[in-house]
């Protein structure tokens, strides 16, 4: 989540960059962070039509307190 806060919208493949773990574990994450309301996804108009994941507002809400925690820590 910190990296979409930082990077802003991203492909699987560039957040799986970002963050540096396998496609598989980012692809499994997705969904419940989906499902909770942090996440979203959306297609490019322009081909070829990727996936793009980007951080709701509920999602940036979280991620700046997670960047909270990250500093007193």
């Amino acid at each position: 989540m910190l990296v979409l806060k930082r990077k802003g919208a991203l492909t699987l493949t560039g957040l799986k960059n970002e963050v540096g773990c396998s496609l598989a574990a980012v692809y499994n994450a997705l969904p419940k962070l989906k499902s909770v309301g942090l996440i979203q996804e959306d297609l490019e108009d322009t081909f070829p039509r990727r996936r793009l994941i980007s951080l709701t507002g509920k999602g940036k809400r979280v991620a700046e307190k997670l960047e909270e925690i990250e500093r007193i820590l």
